[in-house]
């Protein structure tokens, strides 16, 4: 995955991202946003319900953000 990131579309920065989110089967990634320079926002379905991750790109770490059917 290639992320884009910067205060201006001509000085952007490429980062080469290689991790796994470790999604179960039957999970699907249905968007994907930039929080700042060091995180990403998944949002992720899994049987008609959503949840989301956040990526900290620095640390390599996910949290997870409850779904709010649970």
């Amino acid at each position: 995955m290639y992320i884009k990131s910067g205060k201006k579309q001509t000085n952007l920065d490429k980062n080469n991202i290689n991790y796994s989110l470790n999604l179960q089967e039957g999970h699907e990634i249905t968007d994907i946003d930039l929080i700042d320079n060091n995180k990403l926002l998944f949002t992720i379905r899994y049987d008609n319900k959503l949840y989301a991750l956040i990526y900290d790109i620095e640390n390599k770490k996910t949290t997870k953000i409850k779904n709010i059917n649970e």
